[in-house]
């Protein structure tokens, strides 16, 4: 597996040398020392968990290293040596990074385990210069447990132990990177209240807003930036799975559709920010919950507070949770405003004592994944004062494309039967205290009824009331710099939603990065093939900080994961319809897919719903799986059409677009069409497999992270690249039902899910057309019978 590394920025000798001087791992009289000396000292001090002060130990633990099949580390210093060949110190280097000789590694040939894992090597170590850098690369080198080998040393308390000796309360930065000099046994917990211009409750006041702070002791001294998750979870979730709608009902005439509207909620402006110094208390509350994302853990360490709010209707915090709406951004973004000094805050709910963020430079990034990631882009949007960059990971940049698609309710993965009134009440955590529960209820019921009449799941209809919960509108509002990841393999936050907003942030006078893994909805901290840690650590140094380290030239554009390789790594300028060059395919009357098909037959399949399914008591992961492979009690209700083997690879980039002249037997229907790959392989885990558990510390006795990957896993018989679904009522407009007749034929053209994926040499590719989605589609309980015309169907596709 190779450990590819993009976030190591080249380094003159200069400033290594001022960087390991730093942080005292060279020691102030190197240049009196023999290269047997420097070579033993700096040995000892990437020994992190040894006693600084005993020489005795320090150095009788070189006798467990070797560099050569038959010489110790200890002997070979007792030659006083004068160079070093590049194999005897990558057999040390080796063992230093943790791995083992004979298990790992043979000692006869470290430089061929180096390369097959993309472990950068110096060619040359002839002199006390070559040394020097030669173990400033290493420290910078990613270890077995895939932290950089200053992070291993520092998990083990090498910045604990030499605290007193390094600059005080400061960042202290090595290639460009915060360390975590920082002091976690004393993390300033606590609670804030932050005054709003809403009243989403209706009580008259202006809603206050609960915010949890986790930030460096260091920060009574050092202003330091913030990095801020707006997390509608962190107060709790309340669990209402159970009532989630049944999907198993028949579809609607959409003609019934009436456009329903949003309707924004009461404002009463906050208070101004005092000007008086003396109205700055202390905060008095104690945070009690725990930092709930590892990235800002890990930052934290390295001197960056991390701030958590579920802003209205959460824990803590006045209002209602009106999931998507205006409202929901407005409260989130007014955080940003207080960190960044433009709006106020409390020190408790009684509103008596003012309170500031006076240890925070103004630099505020934000984090998080789903809807964590969601409100980054919803807040991005607003242009606000402070916000300087986001790392918005499996983000909705619109809530239609998450609950619904081309005229259809569709469900996200594994969420059959949710929507947008549901998730509002899993947020709705200030119903959990007795005393909000009684102010709240009466407000909140109403709202839960009026969410449940506008999201409209009876037709699945675009409206006003989904227009307002497009962020893209407003895309052009973007000031601060972008870094979008999501997953390619995503049905739950399905990747049109970050391919669409990533068409426009491209576009903007910004810095923009875009992340594709192989995974579902996950992120990609920790994956061996990437070092996404460290370049998000490079990017806020460069963002909060203002450190001229070259981050914004450190890596391209666009990174995507292969789903052959996953060690491999795709650099790109971009992702879009514009990559790559046209194909079409079209269907045959044989069942073959060519791309000079001349299908002319019309064929026909029968959709029963949900009716088989339900019998069946198979998951909808299995059913998808039987689905995609052909096989004969679930295909029947589809068409199918194979293409030849090919005889190269074929990559799909972007966004399939399928036309379908299709008649239904009903005066309404919906239409599911599916592109999967076909032939027998061992394909990669749907999810990373941990190879380490817990064995990555993110600061000095400060939590753990987990070592990860996608790897091969048992042979499988096919693989879904992408789909899409339509309401038949819509194929005049995707934006406005018409009426349909039974029999009559309608052509039908509409866009897949976003995608990037290999077809491998031997494979072959199959189009599906079919009706009910069983994972995402409501199951209709009524037969209908579905009729294509060959003659004018066809999927088109950039390849590269």
């Amino acid at each position: 597996m190779r450990y590819n590394q993009y976030a190591y920025v080249e380094t003159d000798y200069a400033t290594q040398v001022k960087e390991l001087l730093q942080i005292n791992f060279l020691p102030v009289d190197y240049q009196q020392c023999t290269f047997g000396e420097l070579l033993a000292t700096m040995v000892e001090n990437t020994l992190a968990e040894v006693n600084l002060t005993d020489s005795t130990t320090r150095q009788a633990k070189l006798t467990e290293f070797a560099v050569s099949e038959t010489e110790t580390l200890a002997s070979y210093l007792a030659t006083q040596p004068q160079e070093m060949s590049p194999a005897q110190f990558y057999n040390v280097a080796l063992q230093l990074l943790g791995y083992h000789v004979h298990y790992d590694y043979e000692l006869s040939d470290p430089l061929s385990f180096m390369t097959k894992n993309a472990l950068p090597v110096v060619e040359n170590i002839s002199n006390c210069t070559d040394l020097i850098t030669a173990f400033y690369r290493l420290l910078n080198t990613r270890s077995q447990n895939g932290q950089l080998l200053i992070d291993v040393m520092a998990g083990k308390g090498y910045f604990a132990d030499r605290r007193q000796t390094l600059p005080g309360s400061q960042f202290v930065l090595l290639n460009g990177k915060s360390l975590p000099v920082f002091d976690t046994s004393k993390v300033i917990r606590e609670v804030v209240y932050v005054e709003s211009d809403l009243d989403t409750d209706e009580d008259g006041q202006s809603d206050l807003l609960q915010v949890t702070i986790f930030r460096p002791v260091e920060s009574q001294q050092l202003k330091v930036p913030a990095l801020y998750t707006a997390s509608p979870y962190f107060g709790g979730i309340i669990d209402n799975e159970k009532r989630n709608y049944s999907v198993d009902a028949n579809l609607a005439n959409a003609c019934a559709w009436t456009n329903p509207q949003y309707e924004a909620s009461n404002i009463i402006p906050a208070a101004k920010p005092s000007t008086a110094n003396h109205e700055n208390h202390p905060p008095v509350e104690k945070a009690v919950g725990k930092s709930s994302y590892g990235l800002n853990e890990y930052m934290l360490a390295r001197g960056f507070a991390s701030v958590f709010a579920g802003a209205i209707g959460t824990r803590g915090s006045d209002g209602l949770r009106i999931t998507g709406a205006p409202e929901e951004t407005e409260s989130a973004k007014e955080i940003i405003e207080w960190l960044h000094g433009d709006r106020i805050a409390y020190t408790d709910r009684s509103r008596q004592h003012e309170t500031r963020a006076s240890w925070c430079n103004g630099n505020i990034g934000m984090t998080g994944r789903s809807y964590l990631g969601t409100l980054q882009i919803a807040i991005a949007t607003t242009g606000v004062a402070g916000l300087k960059t986001v790392v918005s990971e499996a983000a909705i940049s619109s809530w239609y494309d998450y609950y619904r698609e081309h005229g259809l309710v569709i469900a996200p993965e594994d969420c059959q039967g949710e929507d947008l009134d549901l998730l509002a009440e899993t947020c709705q955590s200030n119903l959990w205290d007795a005393g909000d529960y009684l102010k709240i209820k009466p407000k909140y019921d109403a709202m839960q009824k009026q969410l449940q009449t506008k999201e409209d799941r009876q037709t699945g209809q675009y409206s006003d009331f989904w227009e307002a919960r497009n962020y893209r509108h407003q895309a052009a509002g973007i000031k601060c710099s972008w870094i979008s990841v999501h997953g390619l393999n995503d049905w739950n936050v399905k990747p049109k939603n970050v391919y669409k907003i990533w068409q426009q942030v491209k576009n903007l006078p910004i810095e923009h990065h875009l992340f594709l893994h192989q995974g579902p909805h996950y992120n990609m901290n920790n994956l061996v093939s990437i070092d996404f840690t460290d370049l998000m650590n490079l990017w806020f140094v460069h963002e909060l900080l203002e450190v001229n380290n070259g981050a914004e030239q450190q890596w391209p554009a666009v990174m995507v994961q292969d789903n052959l390789q996953a060690d491999k790594w795709h650099e790109e300028e971009d992702w879009s319809d514009e990559v790559g060059h046209s194909t079409s395919y079209y269907p045959t009357d044989e069942g073959e897919l060519q791309k000079d098909g001349n299908g002319q037959a019309k064929a026909a399949f029968i959709d029963q719903g949900g009716v088989e399914f339900n019998k069946a008591h198979l998951t909808e992961s299995e059913w998808q799986y039987k689905f995609i492979c052909g096989d004969d009690k679930w295909a029947k209700a589809s068409l199918r059409f194979i293409t030849d083997e090919f005889i190269h690879p074929v990559t799909i980039v972007g966004r399939p677009e399928v036309t379908v002249r299709v008649s239904s037997s009903l005066n309404k229907g919906q239409l599911s069409v599916a592109l999967v790959e076909l032939g027998d392989r061992r394909r990669l885990t749907a999810t990373p497999k941990f190879l380490m558990r817990g064995g990555q510390e993110l600061g000095f006795r400060f939590g753990t992270d987990t070592l990860q990957e996608f790897m091969p896993d048992k042979l499988t018989h096919a693989k879904l690249i992408t789909k899409g679904h339509m309401n038949l009522q819509n194929y005049a407009d995707m934006k406005k039902p018409v009426a349909i007749e039974p029999g009559q034929f309608y052509d039908l053209t509409f866009k897949l899910q976003p995608t990037y994926y290999q077809l491998p040499a031997g494979s072959k590719l199959c189009l599906i057309i079919y009706s009910t989605d069983q994972a995402m589609t409501k199951r209709p309980l009524e037969e209908t019978t579905y009729t294509v015309d060959l003659s004018a169907t066809a999927i088109k596709f950039k390849q590269k």
